[in-house]
C-alpha cells in the first residue's frame, strides 16, 4: 500500500524530472544554437563551437535547475556546493559530447553540423541520475 508520504515523495520526483526534461531541452537548444551559430558562421571550428555552447548552456542549465527543477532540494548556502558538483557532471557529459564528435568528425564523411547536433542530442538523458542524487542533493535537515 503506497502510503500519502510516499505518494506525495513520487509526485515531487515526478515533478522535478519533468523540470528537468525542460530545463534540458532548453539548455540543449542553447548549446546547439550557439554552437551551430559560430560553426556555420566560420567564426569557430566545430570543436571551439561545441565549447562555448557548452559554456552557454551550462550556465542556463545549472541555473535552471537550482532554482527550478530541483528547488525542493536547495539549502541555504549549498549553491556553489551545487555548482561544483554539477560542474563535474556536466564536464563529464561534455567530454562525453567532445569525444563523440571527434569521432564523428574524424570517421565520417558527413556534414559537422550533423555530428555536432548528434553529439549534443546523446549526453543530457545520461545527468539526471547524477544531477538528481548528487549534485543537488545534500543531507536532510531536521526542522
Amino acid at each position: 500500500m503506497i502510503t500519502d508520504r510516499k505518494r506525495q515523495t513520487l509526485k515531487t520526483e515526478a515533478n522535478a524530472a519533468g523540470k528537468f526534461a525542460v530545463v534540458g531541452v532548453v539548455a540543449t537548444l542553447i548549446h546547439a544554437t550557439v554552437a551551430g551559430f559560430l560553426l556555420e558562421s566560420g567564426l569557430l571550428p566545430p570543436m571551439l563551437a561545441n565549447f562555448a555552447g557548452f559554456l552557454v548552456a551550462f550556465g542556463v542549465s545549472f541555473s535552471g535547475h537550482f532554482y527550478w527543477s530541483f528547488s525542493h532540494l536547495r539549502q541555504e548556502k549549498t549553491a556553489l556546493k551545487a555548482m561544483l558538483r554539477f560542474l563535474l557532471i556536466a564536464a563529464s557529459g561534455f567530454t562525453l559530447n567532445s569525444s563523440v564528435l571527434a569521432l564523428w568528425l574524424n570517421l565520417t564523411p558527413w556534414p559537422d553540423l550533423l555530428g555536432l547536433m548528434v553529439s549534443i542530442a546523446i549526453v543530457p538523458s545520461l545527468t539526471f541520475i547524477g544531477t538528481r542524487f548528487w549534485a543537488f542533493s545534500h543531507p536532510e535537515v531536521d526542522p
